[in-house]
């Protein structure tokens, strides 16, 4: 029942906290068509493989992103780290240290608290935080939208489309895992289940009879045979991660 409530519950959460990055939505995309209809943006290039840099948007960008302060005690602790390096690295190893500590016994705690749903909870947290992405997508909009329209000119809309973009997947991301999450809660107890018998069919199956038969042949295939299929299915988890929450870019050609 636990794992029911819990996917139950970090659907919600997901839910809620998407339906909380829409609430400006509809004001961004009404300064997508006040741009678009003041400017001729049909020669523009809207892939992101083209960088223009003569625009309000380029400067916000590179003001608050490329070239973003650092406050007060990173500002400090960035001079020590160059001051003294040695200093400083024992002293980020100690914090370090002290704080994977902190955090695994938390979690441990966690979860003989609450059980093993807490890895449930942890997941919906990620998911609906998302990448950095959006939240700069975000403040560049609002940044944009409380700026004077005659200082925006025909290249801040490439801006504003990549930015109405980005939030928008996101947003298509954040209702697709909370829509699964809540759709499967009724079996919600049988996915320990499911899950231990997917991860011993795959070791069974794809990892260890392969390697069985070709150890009749020599220990070196089956060996190389192991470490590539873990590692090509690595890769493989890695890169449906990554599709999920960005999307790959090729180098920009800046525009000037």
């Amino acid at each position: 029942m636990e794992y029911s409530v819990g996917l139950l519950i970090t659907g919600s959460f997901i839910f809620i906290i998407t339906l909380y990055r829409l609430r400006k939505v509809r004001q961004h995309h009404k300064l997508e068509e006040l741009i678009q209809g003041r400017y001729d943006v049909s020669d523009l290039d809207l892939s992101g493989s083209t960088q223009y840099t003569d625009c309000y948007s380029h400067n916000w960008v590179i003001d608050n992103i490329t070239k973003r302060t650092h406050s007060r005690i990173g500002a400090m602790f960035q001079d020590h780290l160059a001051n003294n390096t040695l200093l400083a690295g024992i002293w980020i190893g100690f914090i370090v240290s002290i704080s994977s500590m902190l955090l695994a016994l938390l979690f441990l705690e966690s979860l003989r608290s609450i059980g093993t749903v807490i890895i449930i909870f942890l997941a919906g947290v990620l998911i609906a935080l998302g990448p950095g992405g959006p939240r700069y997508a975000e403040n560049l909009l609002d940044a944009i939208m409380q700026s004077n329209i005659e200082e925006l000119n025909t290249h801040d809309y490439v801006y504003v489309k990549i930015a109405n973009d980005t939030i928008k997947r996101s947003v298509i991301v954040n209702v697709i895992f909370a829509s699964a999450f809540l759709l499967i809660s009724p079996w919600g107890d049988l996915l320990p289940i499911l899950l231990s018998q997917g991860i011993a069919y795959f070791t069974v199956n794809i990892i260890l009879e392969p390697a069985f038969l070709l150890l009749n042949f020599n220990i070196a295939f089956a060996l190389f045979y192991i470490v590539s299929i873990i590692g090509v299915s690595s890769i493989v988890c890695f890169k449906i991660g990554q599709r999920l929450i960005s999307h790959e870019e090729e180098g920009p050609i800046v525009h000037y």
